[in-house]
């Protein structure tokens, strides 16, 4: 790679990922996120995440996402149960195995969230076009398939 190429990269990443972090710190800042209410620890608000952006996970996937030992997963999972917030099934692929999803009512409170966000945020972006709101995405989507979260995917297993 060229010598002056790196620390210019190095430049344009630092003040991208700022950027984002802004984005993030703006909204963050109204208090607002799913289970708020709740008094959720961080591992039971994290195995939400991951089961909103999935059909449904089992146990070991959740632990391997999170890198969490699945006995960590199944505590979370249980407390997550008995709030009504998670439904465990037998996976229909293995008997032995089970899927763990959101319940309807932890899908409202996911979609309730997720609207709002999209509109405090999307103003944001309102200088850009279609065609470079489309790179944006793009673009988003490489890093996080890069990272094994692919941008508006849902995960699966």
């Amino acid at each position: 790679m060229a010598g002056g190429a790196e620390p210019e990269r190095e430049k344009f990443l630092a003040e991208a990922i700022d950027a984002i972090g802004a984005l993030t710190r703006d909204f963050a800042t109204g208090g607002t996120y799913p289970f708020r209410k709740r008094g959720l620890g961080r591992a039971q608000m994290n195995v939400l995440y991951q089961l909103s952006r999935s059909d449904g996970l089992g146990i070991g996937a959740l632990a391997a996402v999170l890198t969490i030992t699945s006995g960590a997963v199944s505590q979370s999972v249980d407390a997550l149960r008995t709030a009504g917030l998670v439904r465990v099934d037998v996976d229909p692929a293995d008997a032995r195995a089970r899927i763990v999803t959101l319940t309807d009512e932890a899908w409202i409170e996911v979609d309730e969230f997720q609207r709002g966000y999209i509109e405090a945020i999307a103003p944001r972006f309102d200088a850009l076009s279609a065609v470079e709101v489309h790179e944006l995405w793009r673009l988003l989507s490489l890093v996080g398939a890069a990272n094994g979260n692919p941008a508006g995917g849902h995960q699966t297993g």
